[in-house]
């Protein structure tokens, strides 16, 4: 590492430094030379510098001032490389990618922002090809995570509704200077091609922290107050059921009835 930085608290950096480790990395992502890349967070521009010679774009947000003269200096050379220094959750990423011209996504995430950051992908999911996160290894659980798992939960559903979810590698605590308290997981994200769905994604989002919140009691009660039970009998739902003994198509069945006053 930069031995005139310090990785700093409050931004949450970990940085990877070994090589091999990030070659790898690199190989899972697979760049090709006719896509756009945005890496979320590059640090020191370590997974940058394993990516860049591929893309077609690659633009690197980074909200850490110090790092940012660093990237300029190190890859100045590079004309398909662009840096912005913004906290990646006020980015608007129609401003560089549409639908026939969608982004791939990289970083090696914050800790403490890795749930809003997933949700800014979410929200706008039609732009991204594809996702490549570091993440802390119980939130990438969380996100595979299905009804046979402890860490199943109303993350687990979202992600499986809007995408594929891959955990390509766990990843040593070792690995990242500083020594994180917890291990890492590499994951990916390729989204599911839903259109017009918004009432069954907006619906999914109400009912699942209203099950959810109730985790070890039966869906019944809560779900005959925003369901007609004669809706209910139409999907062949066993309403002895907890929220985390459900899979993803009987969560997708309830999101496409209609909710009382709803």
């Amino acid at each position: 590492m930069n031995k005139n930085i310090s990785a700093k608290k409050r931004f949450g950096q970990n940085f990877l430094t070994d090589v091999l480790l990030l070659d790898q990395l690199a190989k899972y992502i697979n760049p090709s030379n006719s896509e756009n890349f945005l890496e979320i967070g590059p640090g020191l521009g370590a997974l940058t510098d394993h990516i860049l010679s591929k893309p077609k774009n690659y633009i690197a947000v980074e909200l850490d001032r110090d790092l940012i003269a660093i990237l300029e200096n190190k890859f100045f050379s590079k004309e398909n490389f662009q840096i912005i220094n913004k906290n990646i959750l006020d980015l608007n990423l129609g401003d560089y990618a549409d639908k026939k011209n969608k982004i791939r996504l990289v970083g090696n995430l914050p800790y403490n922002l890795s749930s809003p950051i997933l949700e800014w992908c979410f929200d706008q999911i039609e732009l991204i090809e594809d996702m490549h996160f570091m993440f802390q290894k119980e939130f990438a659980e969380r996100c595979a995570g299905d009804e046979n798992t402890n860490s199943y939960g109303k993350l687990s559903v979202m992600c499986k509704y809007l995408c594929e979810v891959s955990i390509l590698s766990d990843v040593d605590r070792n690995y990242f200077d500083p020594v994180p308290k917890v291990d890492s997981s590499f994951v990916r994200f390729v989204p599911k091609r839903r259109s017009n769905k918004k009432v069954e994604l907006n619906n999914l989002k109400f009912i699942l922290p209203k099950l959810f919140n109730k985790k070890r009691k039966k869906i019944s009660k809560t779900l005959k107050e925003f369901f007609l039970e004669d809706d209910l009998n139409k999907i062949n739902l066993d309403l002895n059921l907890r929220p985390d003994q459900m899979n993803i198509d009987q969560f997708l069945d309830l999101a496409r009835l209609k909710r009382k006053n709803g």
